[in-house]
């Protein structure tokens, strides 16, 4: 009787992996009707995609610079208006780093590693208002060492040190990232070579197959529990609905329910066996912890539950800062489809009030105001601000109101 191949045998293990995350979609702390399963499901097609590039293909001798995002695969909280890209590198080697600036309004450069207690954290940085720059022939550009201990000369370096580094660079435009594949921007050409003396390629093997497919694998995971994870903390900052009473009113902050006509009303699509409390107390919190947001950025935002009638009113005032923006989420943390729909807005594109106040609508049709954002039809999502190098740190309120109460002055 003859054995499995070896490569055989991996396929079998990474497809039984795949057959296990699946079922996080539909577990308690999964979808939460048909239209979640079926973006669940699909998330993970996405997820796979990534991971081709990410992690099948990475190797930490020879790195590239490959783009995590596109319009159609996203997570973890991805912006619509940023460019992600991403390299595996060595804390042992040595690499140079060369970038020609292209039409972003904010770059960062940032190194995540693992420490002695397995968890990520931020190593080193530089944004652009660090960085030494060229300019040559009207272009930026720059040379940035990535080592353990900074090379003579070198005027640009980030450290390198923890395990398992990561090179990670954030570009942010004024208007959907889609912009750069459709040649409205221009994004920053990149280059990265290791300058260490390492061996050449091996021709690949079953063993490197094997490895490969669980890098893929634990990838997908982990990627799947952040969405969920980090979905359900959210969940627990619920946003206030107009007229559901104050603190003694019976409905807490953080509950799945709604308060209609004196009567407390469990959400239809909500688990009767769990509060999001208990829900919470499932997720690993080294989900949050390890997911740790670039240097300079802060998010403002919460978990909506959203009927025809209704819209929510974001408000607030704008404040000093690079760029921010107010776009929605979806259960698995992804951006919304920007390519169809107008699932976000920046500061560059807010109407605001003499004293930059602003107030911003998001609903699942336009409701006719000066400021819009689509929810796609969305029930239930996560809307957020998100703010780079903000001083002060912005301040905005969250509510959820009729459509028939949206005041005139805010209407077109």
């Amino acid at each position: 009787m003859s054995s499995t191949p070896r490569s055989q045998a991996a396929w079998n293990d990474f497809a039984d992996a795949l057959k296990r995350i699946g079922e996080k979609i539909t577990a308690p702390t999964g979808a939460r009707g048909e239209r979640e399963r079926a973006e669940g499901y699909r998330y993970l097609l996405r997820l796979i995609s990534a991971a081709q590039d990410l992690e099948m293909e990475a190797d930490r001798r020879f790195p590239e610079l490959k783009r995590m995002m596109t319009p159609i695969r996203k997570f973890k909280g991805d912006g619509t208006d940023t460019l992600y890209r991403e390299a595996k590198l060595d804390e042992d080697l040595v690499y140079r780093y060369s970038v020609r600036r292209g039409d972003d309004l904010f770059y960062s450069a940032t190194v995540y590693a693992f420490d002695e207690e397995d968890t990520y954290y931020i190593v080193d940085h530089l944004i652009d208002d660090d960085l030494h720059w060229d300019n040559i022939f009207g272009e930026q550009i720059a040379e940035i060492y990535l080592s353990e201990k900074r090379p003579d000369g070198a005027r640009n370096w980030i450290e390198l040190k923890g395990r398992q580094p990561i090179l990670f660079t954030r570009e942010y435009f004024d208007e959907f990232v889609h912009g750069v594949d459709e040649g409205r921007k221009r994004c920053a050409a990149m280059t990265l070579e290791c300058l260490s003396e390492v061996p050449p390629l091996e021709p690949y093997d079953e063993s490197q197959l094997e490895a490969g497919l669980q890098r893929v694998v634990d990838f997908i995971e982990d990627a799947t529990d952040v969405s969920l994870g980090l979905s359900i903390f959210i969940g627990l900052n619920r946003i206030e609905y107009e007229g559901a009473g104050d603190a003694d009113s019976g409905e807490r902050k953080g509950s799945m329910t709604r308060i209609e006509e004196g009567e407390l009303v469990l959400d239809e699509d909500s688990s009767e066996q769990y509060t999001p409390e208990e829900l919470a107390a499932m997720i690993d919190p080294k989900l949050v912890k390890n997911n740790l947001p670039g240097p300079g950025i802060q998010y403002i935002g919460g978990q909506f539950k959203l009927r025809p009638d209704e819209v929510i009113v974001v408000t607030g005032h704008d404040v000093p800062c690079r760029y921010w923006n107010l776009q929605i989420l979806t259960r698995y943390l992804e951006s919304g489809d920007f390519r169809h729909n107008k699932v976000g807005i920046s500061n560059r594109r807010v109407l605001k009030d003499a004293d930059q106040g602003f107030r911003i609508y998001a609903a699942a049709e336009d409701p006719g105001t000066l400021n819009w954002i689509s929810t796609q039809g969305y029930e239930n999502g996560q809307i957020l601000i998100r703010t780079l190098l903000a001083e002060p740190l912005m301040e905005a309120t969250f509510k959820v109101i009729k459509l028939a109460d949206i005041p005139e002055q805010d209407l077109r």
